[in-house]
């Protein structure tokens, strides 16, 4: 099950599926399901989805009447998923073909595929210091070795839907990853190339997000260190 989250992106929505079908077709999968987000968008990102729906049976449409973001769409995703794995595509078609190969390619191997941005140098010098900053901080304070926590991961299905997910801003796939990785789960990481940003600039810096971000690490440094919650994956 591919989650393909989109808010305003009429001209990169069908050149994303038509990304993700080839993958898949290259990797040899077929049984597949594609579930889109359109998130509130006010240009035709609606349109083309429903097009790109009627053109493949394997293409469910999710029409949010207002903006939900990312996580929320995410967590949704999870909910309707009914394929065996479950991870997200973003609808920017940022992604580069090889780092789906190498997802695709690690499927199986372990309980989560991770990935982790290896042309690092494409992300202005402050967004870079602060992901550093933020995996140091939760692989010291739960001890983890982890490269990156804000990649586009995907999940055996029936063991993320156990996950109990409290928020759905920018903290939400560092709380699944802990939550998961603390209770035992297994994790494969897999190098992704992220491509030039080409409009827009990140909202990790406004300072409500911030805040956001760290109430969701103190509650869950609180649950899994300290209470010791743990999730039965069996």
């Amino acid at each position: 099950s591919i989650i393909i989250p989109a808010y305003n992106e009429e001209k990169k929505l069908a050149p994303t599926v038509n990304f993700v079908l080839a993958g898949l077709n290259k990797n040899g999968i077929s049984d597949f399901e594609i579930l889109i987000f359109n998130d509130a968008s006010t240009d035709r990102t609606g349109e083309v989805a429903d097009e790109l729906a009627k053109k493949y049976p394997q293409i469910q449409i999710v029409h949010n009447h207002k903006n939900m973001n990312l996580g929320f769409n995410f967590v949704r995703g999870i909910e309707l998923a009914v394929k065996e794995f479950v991870g997200m595509v973003p609808g920017d078609n940022e992604m580069d073909p090889e780092t789906l190969d190498n997802v695709f390619n690690a499927l199986g191997k372990s309980d989560i595929v991770v990935t982790y941005i290896q042309n690092t140098k494409v992300r202005p010098w402050g967004r870079r210091l602060l992901s550093v900053t933020y995996t140091t901080i939760i692989n010291t304070a739960f001890g983890f070795k982890m490269r990156y926590y804000n990649g586009c991961c995907f999940f055996k299905t029936a063991m993320v839907k156990k996950v109990p997910v409290s928020t759905h801003g920018f903290a939400y796939m560092m709380e699944i990853l802990v939550k998961l990785l603390k209770s035992g789960a297994t994790f494969v990481e897999v190098p992704m190339v992220n491509r030039v940003r080409e409009k827009g600039a990140t909202k990790a810096f406004r300072l409500k997000n911030i805040i956001s971000v760290f109430k969701t690490f103190l509650t869950l440094f609180w649950e899994v260190q300290i209470l010791r919650k743990r999730i039965k994956l069996e």
